[in-house]
């Protein structure tokens, strides 16, 4: 009875509101970018619930609409990857902590399924409860903020990048020591993603 009722907590939560550990490059295909107009925008739906997020380019990144006062995640995965089924429980207990501080949209990329099969195979059997959009235009999403941060090498997943007020926000670099990293590639830890996260919380 208590996961059921911990299951319709995420849920209302979300309506209002290669893969190792380093993980084998992927490339992703061409595809064509949002533009760097103000007012372009792009209306993406949750598999499960349907709610629909309108994420709009603004200085040179992204804000959610209605939600321009929290900080935003993307995580660029897919089903059959381990470390991204690995890491769904940890995003989701990041989502239910500071709901009313962060959104995690979650962007499937390298596979083509259907949004039943992602929520069976996915979100339920490795407890992804946060936003998570299938659409074919994920790569536009994708590529356009791997321009943005101005990422060269073929992306690998799980991929993050975290931003607020639509600017790309500094990262632990877990493989380096670049203090000026913008992105997590592969399994993180959710220690380091907590303390990244409540610095950008401050900031």
């Amino acid at each position: 009875m208590k996961f059921i009722y911990t299951l319709f907590v995420l849920f209302t939560i979300l309506i209002f509101t290669g893969c190792n550990d380093k993980p084998k490059e992927e490339n992703i295909p061409p595809v064509k970018e949002y533009t760097t107009v103000e007012q372009s925008s792009y209306t993406i739906e949750d598999i499960s619930t349907k709610a629909k997020y309108i994420l709009k380019r603004q200085n040179g990144g992204f804000v959610v609409q209605g939600h321009e006062d929290k900080v935003v995640m993307f995580d660029m995965y897919a089903t059959y990857c381990p470390p991204c089924r690995k890491e769904a429980p940890r995003l989701t207990d990041l989502q239910v902590k500071y709901s009313d501080k962060l959104l995690i949209i979650a962007l499937n990329t390298f596979e083509d399924v259907s949004d039943s099969y992602i929520d069976d195979k996915f979100r339920f059997t490795y407890g992804a409860f946060y936003f998570i959009g299938n659409s074919k235009h994920n790569n536009i999403i994708i590529s356009t903020i791997l321009k943005d941060i101005q990422y060269e090498p073929s992306m690998q997943i799980p991929f993050k990048v975290v931003l607020k007020n639509a600017k790309y926000q500094k990262l632990t670099d877990i493989y380096g020591d670049n203090p000026n990293n913008n992105f997590y590639l592969g399994g993180v830890s959710t220690t380091v993603i907590e303390k990244d996260l409540k610095k950008i919380f401050e900031n």
